[in-house]
């Protein structure tokens, strides 16, 4: 989605959009949105920059981090985006980053592309670890087999193999 720039004072500086599933790319193969992605945000100028402010709502489906088995997460995240002209970076020679510019971004001068801060935004909401449930079993490690359906009889061994080699050791 792309802001119009010049179309800022008729809209009052507010805008929403809504991403349906399958019209934003994540780029990620192990999340997808399940279902809109909503986001409510207000566009302001500041001399030569921009400053995006608002709210990102979407549902997504990630695979649990034990059995792989689909999990369907509500998001909500805040963003606070700054856009500054290619142009004016171009100009400096060096340009030593400080923690503000972390939110920063580079348009063109006429509009701001919003697809990328809406896919970066999901994806930095997702847990790091995802669980169908709390007392998800997870895969055998041997046979694969879903622990949550059914028992296996495999031998796991529990001890890391990377400490096998320390068993033949005699002092």
């Amino acid at each position: 989605m792309r802001i119009e720039l010049d179309r800022l004072r008729e809209q009052g500086g507010q805008f929403s959009h809504v991403y349906e599933p399958g019209e934003l790319s994540l780029d990620d193969e192990e999340t997808r949105l399940a279902g809109p992605a909503v986001v409510q945000a207000k566009v302001q100028r500041n001399g030569e920059a921009v400053e995006l402010r608002g709210e990102l709502s979407a549902t997504i489906e990630v695979f649990c981090g034990r059995c792989l088995k689909p999990v369907v997460l509500p998001l909500r995240a805040d963003f606070d985006e700054k856009f500054v002209p290619a142009v004016s970076w171009r100009r400096e020679p060096q340009h030593e980053l400080t923690e503000d510019d972390l939110n920063l971004s580079v348009f063109d001068g006429d509009a701001v592309e919003l697809d990328e801060v809406v896919r970066e935004e999901i994806l930095l909401a997702v847990p790091a670890q995802v669980l169908c449930r709390e007392d998800c079993r997870g895969l055998c490690p041997a046979c694969g087999a879903d622990r949550n359906l059914r028992p296996c009889a495999c031998k796991t061994e529990e001890t890391d193999s990377r400490w096998k080699a320390l068993e033949n050791l005699r002092f």
